[in-house]
């Protein structure tokens, strides 16, 4: 697994880079990146840890440039709550932010699984 944003695909690359930007001016709270990349044996370990649902996570390599089309970032002040605190007000605000920037935020299909 990686947290660099190296790992991110040039397609996806420069919106996470102003993301992150933006979450910091406009919330005014850190970022930590928790995950880019990830390898098939990551991503089947967190299926089993029941952290995410699918073999076709946008993690894993992507077919014609290796890298991620997927970034997973969380709050600061929210990581030291117990499971990241899921109901914070905190995501709706980091997620509108990423959907107004054209991605997919997790927390509109994460329940469905």
């Amino acid at each position: 697994m990686s947290r660099s944003l190296d790992d991110l695909c040039s397609c996806i690359r420069p919106q996470a880079d102003i993301f992150l930007k933006r979450a910091s001016e406009e919330l005014r709270f850190i970022m930590i990146v928790v995950d880019t990349i990830r390898t098939p044996k990551e991503q089947s370990d967190n299926i089993a840890r029941r952290v995410s649902f699918t073999l076709q996570s946008k993690h894993l390599q992507q077919p014609g440039c290796g890298k991620s089309h997927a970034i997973d970032v969380v709050p600061d002040h929210v990581s030291v709550i117990t499971l990241w605190a899921p109901e914070h007000p905190d995501w709706l605000r980091l997620g509108l932010i990423g959907e107004d920037l054209g991605l997919r935020w997790g927390g509109r299909w994460a329940g469905e699984w």
